[in-house]
């Protein structure tokens, strides 16, 4: 079995305290775990929004660090989001959203998938109530750049797949364009993918199959992960069955990893 791992931020989202344990369990059961870590390599994420006073480099820094802390944890492999991007994406990417009018921003498309629809919720957090037909100069300039960030993810995120050909894929977020963009490449290679999000209804993480639509609310809401042990054999029984149920939704039982 080989696992891969994408959380676009690091511990301070409860989701990938999950996301870390289920992996964790996966590898002490003798998967092949590898983690896509983001390295600082988009210009704008979706942490510029909740992090006070919005991002700079030691709070990006300081994201690499908790992604580091993580894979540390569960000792696995690990990838840097910009060792699959290249000068010449950069390049004609930047070359080709200029050619984008503004009147056309709203249906734009790269590979078959309009970018405002993947955008829209995070450029709403920044700019609340503002329509994509009437945007400022800096609105434009910041859905461009969001945009920008969506293309580099969804190329880093194919060559990723292709090089690691992972069997089951593990994502933190669901509206965030850097989970969004690793999940349709992941979908588009035909395996299992379980999304992990907050959600302020179900109060708790849910953890929804890619495949099916189906989910599972979780009751625990990790905070310090990297504190627990990493032996699942010291776990609470209410741990190891959380996870446990994680994996069925998946298609993964216990008594089917291999």
């Amino acid at each position: 079995m080989k696992l891969a791992l994408f959380s676009p931020y690091g511990l301070s989202h409860s989701e990938a305290g999950l996301l870390y344990l289920v992996g964790n369990y996966l590898l002490k059961r003798g998967a092949d775990v590898v983690q896509l870590r983001c390295d600082g390599a988009f210009g704008i994420c979706g942490r510029d929004t909740k992090v006070p006073g919005g991002r700079n480099v030691m709070t990006c820094a300081r994201c690499i660090g908790e992604q580091k802390s993580l894979a540390s944890w569960i000792s696995c492999k690990t990838k840097e989001v910009s060792s699959y991007l290249v000068s010449d994406d950069v390049v004609q990417s930047a070359k080709w959203l200029s050619s984008v009018k503004s009147c056309d921003l709203s249906r734009a498309e790269f590979r078959g998938v309009n970018l405002w629809s993947v955008c829209a919720g995070e450029f709403a957090l920044r700019y609340p109530e503002t329509s994509v037909s009437e945007l400022s100069v800096a609105e434009e300039a910041s859905l461009r750049q969001l945009y920008t960030t969506y293309v580099h993810a969804v190329v880093a995120a194919e060559r990723f797949i292709t090089a690691a050909s992972p069997t089951l894929h593990l994502v933190a977020g669901k509206q965030d364009p850097l989970a969004r963009a690793y999940v349709s490449q992941a979908h588009a290679s035909g395996v299992e993918v379980g999304v992990f999000f907050c959600d302020t209804v179900e109060e708790g993480v849910v953890v929804e199959s890619h495949q099916t639509g189906e989910r599972y609310v979780s009751p625990l809401v990790l905070h310090g992960i990297t504190s627990m042990r990493s032996d699942p054999r010291t776990w609470a029984p209410e741990v190891t069955a959380t996870v446990h149920e994680i994996l069925t939704l998946l298609g993964y039982a216990p008594d089917r990893i291999t």
